[in-house]
Protein backbone atom coordinates (compact mmCIF):
# COMPACT_ATOMS: atom_id res chain seq x y z
CA UNK A 1 0.00 0.00 0.00
CA UNK A 2 1.51 3.64 -0.92
CA UNK A 3 -0.34 5.08 1.83
CA UNK A 4 -3.28 2.67 2.98
CA UNK A 5 -6.13 4.94 1.47
CA UNK A 6 -9.03 2.37 3.39
CA UNK A 7 -7.88 1.60 7.26
CA UNK A 8 -8.11 -1.81 7.42
CA UNK A 9 -11.42 -1.63 10.06
CA UNK A 10 -13.01 0.20 7.23
CA UNK A 11 -12.29 -3.17 4.77
CA UNK A 12 -13.23 -5.24 7.42
CA UNK A 13 -16.89 -3.06 7.63
CA UNK A 14 -16.90 -3.34 3.61
CA UNK A 15 -16.52 -6.82 3.73
CA UNK A 16 -19.54 -7.53 6.74
CA UNK A 17 -21.69 -5.72 4.53
CA UNK A 18 -21.09 -7.34 1.22
CA UNK A 19 -21.66 -10.24 3.49
CA UNK A 20 -24.74 -9.64 4.44
CA UNK A 21 -25.64 -8.71 0.85
CA UNK A 22 -25.08 -12.19 -0.42
CA UNK A 23 -26.40 -13.67 2.53
CA UNK A 24 -29.12 -15.48 0.50
CA UNK A 25 -26.36 -16.72 -1.85
CA UNK A 26 -25.14 -19.22 0.07
CA UNK A 27 -22.05 -19.82 -1.93
CA UNK A 28 -20.58 -15.87 -2.38
CA UNK A 29 -22.18 -15.68 0.83
CA UNK A 30 -19.44 -17.88 2.42
CA UNK A 31 -16.94 -16.38 -0.02
CA UNK A 32 -17.10 -13.11 1.04
CA UNK A 33 -17.01 -14.13 4.78
CA UNK A 34 -14.16 -16.19 4.63
CA UNK A 35 -12.07 -13.23 2.91
CA UNK A 36 -13.56 -10.97 5.86
CA UNK A 37 -12.58 -13.22 8.35
CA UNK A 38 -8.66 -13.26 6.92
CA UNK A 39 -8.27 -9.93 7.22
CA UNK A 40 -9.72 -9.91 10.80
CA UNK A 41 -7.26 -12.28 11.51
CA UNK A 42 -4.62 -10.41 9.22
CA UNK A 43 -5.10 -7.12 11.29
CA UNK A 44 -5.26 -8.72 14.48
CA UNK A 45 -2.20 -10.63 14.06
CA UNK A 46 -0.23 -7.47 12.40
CA UNK A 47 -1.65 -4.66 13.99
CA UNK A 48 -2.79 -5.50 17.61
CA UNK A 49 0.03 -6.64 20.28
CA UNK A 50 -1.28 -9.33 22.92
CA UNK A 51 1.92 -9.34 24.79
CA UNK A 52 2.22 -6.54 28.01
CA UNK A 53 5.59 -6.11 29.41
CA UNK A 54 5.85 -4.09 33.37
CA UNK A 55 7.62 -0.98 33.66
CA UNK A 56 11.00 -1.36 34.28
CA UNK A 57 13.81 1.07 35.64
CA UNK A 58 16.24 -0.68 33.86
CA UNK A 59 14.79 0.32 30.64
CA UNK A 60 14.34 4.18 29.53
CA UNK A 61 11.45 5.91 28.20
CA UNK A 62 10.58 7.98 25.53
CA UNK A 63 7.04 10.17 25.61
CA UNK A 64 5.89 11.29 22.06
CA UNK A 65 2.37 13.30 21.80
CA UNK A 66 0.64 15.40 19.40
CA UNK A 67 -1.84 17.49 21.27
CA UNK A 68 -3.06 18.85 18.40
CA UNK A 69 -3.04 22.62 19.11
CA UNK A 70 -5.12 21.85 22.20
CA UNK A 71 -4.83 24.95 24.67
CA UNK A 72 -4.85 22.94 27.93
CA UNK A 73 -3.04 19.41 29.10
CA UNK A 74 -4.65 17.02 31.07
CA UNK A 75 -2.37 17.71 34.42
CA UNK A 76 -3.13 15.16 36.48
CA UNK A 77 -2.99 12.26 33.71
CA UNK A 78 0.32 13.61 32.38
CA UNK A 79 1.62 13.82 35.40
CA UNK A 80 0.62 10.51 36.20
CA UNK A 81 2.48 9.11 33.26
CA UNK A 82 5.84 10.84 33.24
CA UNK A 83 5.64 9.87 37.44
CA UNK A 84 5.43 6.42 36.18
CA UNK A 85 7.42 6.08 33.22
CA UNK A 86 10.39 8.60 34.21
CA UNK A 87 10.74 9.04 30.31
CA UNK A 88 14.57 10.59 29.92
CA UNK A 89 13.03 11.86 26.36
CA UNK A 90 9.79 13.72 25.71
CA UNK A 91 8.30 15.55 23.24
CA UNK A 92 4.82 17.81 22.58
CA UNK A 93 3.93 18.59 18.71
CA UNK A 94 1.38 20.94 17.31
CA UNK A 95 1.64 23.12 20.52
CA UNK A 96 1.04 26.11 18.71
CA UNK A 97 -1.91 27.19 20.53
CA UNK A 98 -0.87 25.36 24.09
CA UNK A 99 -1.16 28.16 26.87
CA UNK A 100 1.79 29.45 28.65
CA UNK A 101 0.56 28.72 31.81
CA UNK A 102 0.61 24.81 30.69
CA UNK A 103 4.52 24.65 30.11
CA UNK A 104 4.92 26.63 33.07
CA UNK A 105 3.17 23.55 34.95
CA UNK A 106 5.46 21.54 32.98
CA UNK A 107 8.47 22.78 33.75
CA UNK A 108 7.89 23.53 37.50
CA UNK A 109 6.61 20.38 38.02
CA UNK A 110 9.33 18.46 36.37
CA UNK A 111 12.68 20.51 37.22
CA UNK A 112 15.07 17.53 36.12
CA UNK A 113 14.23 17.69 32.63
CA UNK A 114 15.64 20.88 30.84
CA UNK A 115 12.89 22.18 28.30
CA UNK A 116 13.41 23.80 24.92
CA UNK A 117 10.86 25.52 22.86
CA UNK A 118 11.33 24.85 18.87
CA UNK A 119 10.39 26.44 16.08
CA UNK A 120 7.44 23.98 14.17
CA UNK A 121 5.69 24.19 17.21
CA UNK A 122 7.65 21.22 19.26
CA UNK A 123 9.01 21.30 22.54
CA UNK A 124 11.67 18.82 23.55
CA UNK A 125 12.64 18.07 27.28
CA UNK A 126 15.50 15.69 28.28
CA UNK A 127 16.80 14.29 31.42
CA UNK A 128 20.20 15.26 30.42
CA UNK A 129 21.80 18.45 28.50
CA UNK A 130 20.19 19.89 24.93
CA UNK A 131 23.25 21.01 23.24
CA UNK A 132 21.83 21.97 19.74
CA UNK A 133 18.67 21.91 17.53
CA UNK A 134 18.60 22.13 13.37
CA UNK A 135 15.52 23.19 12.54
CA UNK A 136 14.42 22.20 8.69
CA UNK A 137 11.46 23.67 6.97
CA UNK A 138 10.41 22.14 3.67
CA UNK A 139 8.96 23.45 0.66
CA UNK A 140 5.84 21.98 1.83
CA UNK A 141 4.43 22.37 5.35
CA UNK A 142 6.27 19.53 6.84
CA UNK A 143 9.09 20.05 9.07
CA UNK A 144 11.71 18.53 11.79
CA UNK A 145 14.21 19.38 14.44
CA UNK A 146 17.16 17.68 14.70
CA UNK A 147 17.83 17.58 18.23
CA UNK A 148 21.99 16.79 19.47
CA UNK A 149 21.44 15.89 23.47
CA UNK A 150 23.28 13.82 26.40
CA UNK A 151 21.59 11.85 28.23
CA UNK A 152 23.40 9.36 30.99
CA UNK A 153 26.08 11.22 29.88
CA UNK A 154 26.29 9.84 26.14
CA UNK A 155 25.71 12.22 23.20
CA UNK A 156 22.36 11.41 21.30
CA UNK A 157 20.62 12.87 17.99
CA UNK A 158 17.03 12.87 17.89
CA UNK A 159 15.10 13.92 14.57
CA UNK A 160 11.73 14.92 15.66
CA UNK A 161 9.40 14.83 12.40
CA UNK A 162 6.20 16.58 11.22
CA UNK A 163 4.87 16.02 8.20
CA UNK A 164 2.13 18.06 7.03
CA UNK A 165 -1.17 17.16 5.10
CA UNK A 166 -2.45 20.17 2.51
CA UNK A 167 -5.28 19.54 0.09
CA UNK A 168 -3.80 18.26 -3.21
CA UNK A 169 -0.17 17.46 -2.25
CA UNK A 170 0.04 13.75 -2.43
CA UNK A 171 4.03 14.14 -2.68
CA UNK A 172 4.30 13.03 1.08
CA UNK A 173 7.00 10.46 0.16
CA UNK A 174 9.39 13.09 -0.87
CA UNK A 175 8.96 14.61 2.44
CA UNK A 176 9.78 10.91 3.85
CA UNK A 177 12.83 10.47 2.13
CA UNK A 178 13.98 14.31 3.02
CA UNK A 179 13.75 13.30 6.43
CA UNK A 180 15.22 9.78 6.29
CA UNK A 181 18.32 11.15 4.02
CA UNK A 182 18.60 13.90 7.15
CA UNK A 183 18.61 11.38 9.65
CA UNK A 184 21.26 8.76 7.88
CA UNK A 185 23.48 11.83 7.09
CA UNK A 186 23.82 12.88 10.86
CA UNK A 187 23.71 9.43 12.54
CA UNK A 188 20.31 10.09 14.37
CA UNK A 189 19.39 7.57 17.25
CA UNK A 190 15.79 7.96 16.84
CA UNK A 191 13.40 9.19 14.08
CA UNK A 192 9.56 10.18 15.47
CA UNK A 193 6.87 11.73 15.43
CA UNK A 194 3.79 12.67 13.51
CA UNK A 195 4.38 11.13 9.57
CA UNK A 196 0.39 11.40 8.89
CA UNK A 197 1.52 8.15 6.93
CA UNK A 198 0.63 5.04 8.02
CA UNK A 199 3.34 2.47 9.36
CA UNK A 200 2.47 -0.15 6.58
CA UNK A 201 3.25 2.68 3.93
CA UNK A 202 5.61 1.43 0.94
CA UNK A 203 7.42 4.48 1.60
CA UNK A 204 8.68 2.97 4.94
CA UNK A 205 10.52 0.54 3.58
CA UNK A 206 13.52 2.78 2.64
CA UNK A 207 13.16 3.14 6.72
CA UNK A 208 13.20 -0.14 7.80
CA UNK A 209 16.89 -1.02 5.96
CA UNK A 210 18.33 0.95 8.83
CA UNK A 211 15.90 1.61 11.13
CA UNK A 212 13.42 -0.63 13.80
CA UNK A 213 10.18 0.72 14.55
CA UNK A 214 8.61 0.03 17.43
CA UNK A 215 5.48 -1.31 15.86
CA UNK A 216 6.85 -4.83 16.36
CA UNK A 217 6.75 -3.79 20.15
CA UNK A 218 3.00 -2.39 20.41
CA UNK A 219 0.80 -3.40 23.32
CA UNK A 220 -2.41 -3.36 22.21
CA UNK A 221 -3.59 -1.66 18.90
CA UNK A 222 -1.28 -0.18 16.74
CA UNK A 223 -3.16 2.51 15.22
CA UNK A 224 -2.49 5.84 16.91
CA UNK A 225 -5.22 8.19 15.46
CA UNK A 226 -8.09 9.46 15.50
CA UNK A 227 -9.81 9.78 19.03
CA UNK A 228 -8.89 6.70 20.22
CA UNK A 229 -10.03 4.53 17.10
CA UNK A 230 -8.12 2.08 15.37
CA UNK A 231 -7.54 3.15 12.22
CA UNK A 232 -4.25 4.56 11.36
CA UNK A 233 -0.65 4.65 12.76
CA UNK A 234 0.60 7.69 12.27
CA UNK A 235 2.56 8.57 15.18
CA UNK A 236 5.51 6.67 14.90
CA UNK A 237 9.20 6.09 16.48
CA UNK A 238 11.93 4.08 14.57
CA UNK A 239 15.66 3.63 16.33
CA UNK A 240 18.99 2.89 15.17
CA UNK A 241 19.99 -1.37 15.76
CA UNK A 242 21.59 -0.23 18.45
CA UNK A 243 18.72 0.73 20.80
CA UNK A 244 16.50 -2.39 21.17
CA UNK A 245 12.64 -1.52 21.47
CA UNK A 246 11.02 -3.34 24.77
CA UNK A 247 7.61 -2.08 24.57
CA UNK A 248 5.40 0.64 22.91
CA UNK A 249 2.48 1.77 25.08
CA UNK A 250 -0.41 4.22 23.75
CA UNK A 251 -2.82 6.29 25.87
CA UNK A 252 -5.42 8.07 24.65
CA UNK A 253 -6.86 11.49 26.64
CA UNK A 254 -10.36 12.33 25.24
CA UNK A 255 -11.16 16.17 24.81
CA UNK A 256 -7.35 16.85 24.44
CA UNK A 257 -5.87 15.45 21.80
CA UNK A 258 -7.15 13.49 18.71
CA UNK A 259 -4.07 11.72 18.47
CA UNK A 260 -2.49 9.52 21.27
CA UNK A 261 0.26 9.46 23.61
CA UNK A 262 3.18 6.93 23.03
CA UNK A 263 5.17 5.77 25.51
CA UNK A 264 7.93 3.76 24.50
CA UNK A 265 10.43 1.47 26.27
CA UNK A 266 13.81 0.97 25.16
CA UNK A 267 17.74 0.17 25.98
CA UNK A 268 20.60 1.58 24.36
CA UNK A 269 23.29 -0.83 23.34
CA UNK A 270 25.99 1.79 24.52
Amino acid sequence: MIFNAFAMPILIGFGLFISLILLKDKKWFKLALGVTLLLIAHWLYSYYGFKTKPVSSENQHILFWNIDNRKFLPREAIREKITTYDPEIMTFSEIKKLGMTEIKYLKEQFPQYQFRMLQGYMMLAVKGEIISIEYTKLKTISKFNLAKVIIDGNHRTLLIADIGVVRRYYNRWQDLEIILQHGLENNADMIYGDFNTPYESYHFNAYRESYKSFHDVNEGFAASWPKGLPLFELDQIWATPSITPISLKKFYFKDFSNHDMLIGSFRFSD
